[in-house]
């Protein structure tokens, strides 16, 4: 896995500690909710083109 490292103001700093966690623990929320949005979008794309190409794909599946 490769690292990251995105500077953040006093802003985030201010918003971990009003939740009681830590800056990082708030950056990795945030990143895995990001990917988790992103996932929904691919997935819901992924099933809209395999509807469109259904009879593309059962052929080729024969």
């Amino acid at each position: 896995m490769r690292e990251t490292t995105v500077p953040v103001g006093d802003g985030f700093t201010d918003l971990a500690d009003a939740r009681g966690v830590t800056p990082d623990e708030l950056a990795a929320e945030a990143c895995g909710r990001l990917l988790a949005a992103e996932a929904e979008l691919v997935r819901r794309e992924a099933l809209r083109l395999a509807r469109v190409h259904d009879s593309l794909l059962r052929r080729l599946g024969e």
